[in-house]
């Protein structure tokens, strides 16, 4: 009976619930729907350095590390020291280091990136921001910056706006107020981020959604990755720029083609009919000579890129083999020069960079990331060069200690061979127009055919094998007391300087599998490539078991070590002989030694640089100083080093790593700032000597008319209208002209020796302007003319 009445209850509850369903189910169906629920607020994740940017965004981002702690390092101050003391920077600049000096602190740990060469317009062309650690050191710096940035970048006139009402004193008052909108700068904070950019900008333009992250890129990865120890971080995305490049390209054709395709709908003028004049025909018409026949020409194919013919015949009725040698030059010069600089550009993905201060030395390091069909190209902006296997150079055992220039590279012969080859075909294709003759450029025609046919042998199956991959250059500064039997020169330590010296000799060292294969082979090669005969000019000598061979005095060679070594100068190939045999070369000099001691073993290429070359070709001068604050920099630097860099293959692309000393960088500094600070100097030079010169042409006008054959004073000449009558002393030179009768004197002297000029100036009647450092006394007329 129970378990019935409980039965009976649960049915009622269920219909109930049913029965009290119905009305809201009738409103579901007949009413207006239900409300959904609001979707929570989207809210924009906060930006860092790696969530900022997509990798289409910009195609240049330039990172520095630790920025404080490097705004106070030596190594910044150090290269500072002389531009401030010598170079006169702007005030702006100097007024920047201050500042940032004075932010030290707080901008210690942090990192600052710089991004520019944006994709779309909408982005700011330039943006810089700053990491703290927090966003409260965040909140504390932009206040800092927004005061600061008045100092660099101008600002709009303020307008006049009310800020506060005295209710008590019932006084408005009205302050001064810049619209930060028509600013010409833009400072935004977010996060731990401080943002400064030429104009306002929104984070998704920077970063569209679903966009593909700057710090996802796996070139970008791999460069960073590589170059996560250095202070400074430099990524140009090339392979964005050639996109962008070809695009423009391609719209730039499009617009000719509309352009051309306008054109030809127009309609075209009607041709105005010619009026025929009436010609003479007479009675009895004249034969045409008959031309001579041309002679017969037994060719073979069409050679270079200007219809050069290679021929295997002769020219019938007369010795036509000089033309042909001379014909076969110009050809191979042509296509040389054509495989180097005509061939096809292959540009990197990217191309990362570096900045490391590592104890005496800025150290600058280059990523180069490729494709894989580009990988073995150390240089892709210049493809004929191919790099071979890596090797432990073995040409410092062979070369000169004295030596101020270094060069060693590992070379693929037979793969820039094959390069050469089709580059020339290429060029030879496009320029077939030119040619006499019509050849099939189905296969590559090497432009060495000839050569090849005079050998009897095959460039690239017969002489490549022969060779290593080793290929050095060396200069070697010419010295005067040197002559063909005297021996090397002492190793120098890099710290002579060698001023007024004439240009050094080239020498070159080819490293040789089969040495007395190649040495049969070389006059062969010579006589083929000159003339017949040209092996008779050949001379001669041994100095103990090695042999020098010399030709006409215009080229000698021998064989040292596992090395063919050969100059234009045949006492360079002396002097390097000579090194060897005395044990005087290169891996011998502790200078060379230390100097690239932090090379790998293994390298693709090394240069070594004597601060001696670098004074020689550039405005540094290491034995006399221009001035006192130049003199005193130099007792401080010391002992300059030499400059060294390498070439390796970590597996990532191309390493290029490039040593500066820090005091041959320095000087340079302080050479480009002094150079920089004597530009007014120099003018105001300039300025004196113009004067002077058009003081002489008023006297000589004024001694012709208005002075009846006397000079006149300078009150005279302006009052006569032939000088101006502003000061002539305007430009930091004092000015004095002294006239006697028939003669007059002028000199010009310095207001302030160093500051307004060095020179002092003299001219007479002679009309000829001397000059020379008198410390800022008189030049007379003693001193030498000056131009």
């Amino acid at each position: 009976m129970k378990k019935s009445i409980t039965s009976l209850r649960l049915i009622q509850l269920l219909l109930a619930l049913a029965l009290s369903a119905v009305p809201l189910a009738a409103q579901q169906k007949h009413g207006v729907a239900p409300r959904k629920p609001a979707p929570a607020p989207v809210t924009e994740s906060i930006p860092t350095f790696d969530t900022l940017l997509a990798d289409d965004s910009y195609k240049v981002y330039f990172e520095v590390r630790g920025v404080g702690q490097l705004i106070r390092s030596s190594a910044v101050n150090d290269l500072l020291d002389p531009v401030l003391k010598i170079g006169g920077p702007r005030k702006e600049f100097k007024a920047t280091l201050k500042w940032l000096e004075a932010q030290a602190d707080s901008i210690a740990g942090s990192r600052m990136l710089v991004a520019s060469w944006p994709t779309n317009t909408n982005l700011p062309a330039v943006l810089m921001a700053i990491e703290f650690s927090s966003p409260e050191e965040a909140r504390k710096f932009e206040p800092e910056l927004r005061r600061f940035m008045p100092t660099l970048a101008p600002t709009p006139a303020p307008t006049p706006v009310v800020a506060s009402v005295d209710q008590g004193r019932n006084n408005l008052t009205v302050k001064p107020q810049t619209d930060r909108a028509s600013l010409p700068y833009h400072i935004t904070h977010a996060g731990s981020l401080v943002l400064l950019s030429d104009k306002a900008f929104a984070f998704r333009d920077l970063k569209p959604r679903r966009a593909k992250l700057l710090a996802e890129d796996p070139n970008f990865v791999t460069a960073r990755s590589r170059f996560a120890s250095e202070s400074l971080f430099l990524y140009v995305d090339v392979k964005a720029i050639e996109k962008e490049d070809q695009e423009r390209r391609k719209r730039w054709e499009e617009e000719e083609r509309r352009a051309e395709e306008e054109a030809a709908k127009r309609p075209k003028p009607e041709p105005t009919p010619e009026i025929e004049e009436p010609t003479t025909v007479a009675a009895t018409s004249v034969p045409t000579p008959e031309e001579p026949p041309a002679p017969a020409v037994n060719a073979t194919a069409t050679l270079g890129t200007s219809g050069q013919t290679a021929t295997s015949g002769t020219l019938t009725g007369q010795d036509t083999t000089a033309g042909r040698d001379s014909q076969f030059m110009n050809m191979l010069t042509r296509s040389f020069y054509s495989a180097l600089f005509g061939g096809q550009t292959k540009w990197p993905e990217a191309v990362a960079a570096a900045v490391a201060f590592e104890g005496d030395a800025y150290v600058v390091r280059a990523l180069i990331l490729s494709g894989a069909e580009s990988k073995s190209l150390a240089f892709p902006f210049f493809s004929p060069v191919i790099s071979g296997p890596a090797v432990t150079p073995q040409a410092p055992a062979v070369l000169p200690a004295d030596a101020d220039l270094f060069i060693s590279a590992s070379l693929d012969y037979p793969h820039m061979y094959d390069g050469f080859l089709k580059t020339v075909a290429g060029i030879s294709d496009g320029s077939r127009d030119y040619s006499r003759q019509t050849v099939n450029l189905s296969q590559p025609v090497s432009p060495f055919a000839e050569y090849e046919k005079k050998l009897g042998l095959k460039i690239k199956d017969d002489i490549l094998p022969l060779l290593g991959n080793e290929l050095a250059l060396a200069m070697l500064a010419k010295n005067t007391i040197d002559n063909s039997t005297t021996s090397a020169t002492s190793p120098t330590n890099g710290n002579q300087a060698k001023t007024n010296s004439p240009d050094p000799d080239p020498i070159i060292a080819i490293a040789v599998k089969d040495k007395e294969a190649v040495r049969r082979l070389i006059p062969k090669m010579i006589d083929a490539l000159t003339f017949k005969g040209a092996d008779l000019l050949a001379q001669t000598e041994r100095k103990d078991d090695t042999e020098i061979t010399t030709y006409a005095n215009l080229l000698a060679y021998a064989f040292v070590g596992d090395f063919l070594i050969l100059s234009p100068n045949p006492t360079a190939t002396k002097r390097a002989v000579a090194a060897y045999l005395n044990g005087e070369t290169l891996a011998a000099n502790n200078h060379f030694r230390n100097a690239s001691r932090w090379q790998s073993r293994q390298m693709l290429a090394q240069v070594y640089l004597d601060p001696a070359l670098v004074q020689k070709y550039s405005s540094v001068n290491l034995t006399n100083p221009v001035n006192e604050k130049m003199a005193e920099l130099m007792s401080r630097l010391g002992p300059l080093e030499p400059l060294t860099y390498s070439l390796s293959n970590e597996g990532s692309g191309p390493l290029h790593e490039l040593h500066i000393p820090r005091n041959l960088l320095l000087l340079m500094v302080a050479s480009i700032s002094n150079d920089a600070s004597a530009a007014p100097l120099n003018a105001n030079e300039a300025a004196a000597k113009s004067v002077l010169r058009t003081l002489v042409s008023a006297e000589a006008t004024f001694q012709a008319t208005t002075g009846d054959g006397r000079y006149g004073t300078l009150d005279e000449l302006a009052t006569a209208g032939m000088i101006s009558k502003e000061p002539i002393d305007r430009y930091g030179y004092k000015i004095d002209l002294i006239v006697s009768g028939s003669k007059f004197e002028v000199s010009a002297v310095p207001l302030e020796y160093g500051k307004t000029g060095r020179l002092s100036y003299f001219v007479d009647e002679s009309a000829m302007v001397r000059g020379g450092d008198h410390g800022g006394g008189p030049a007379t007329i003693s001193d030498p003319p000056i131009q």
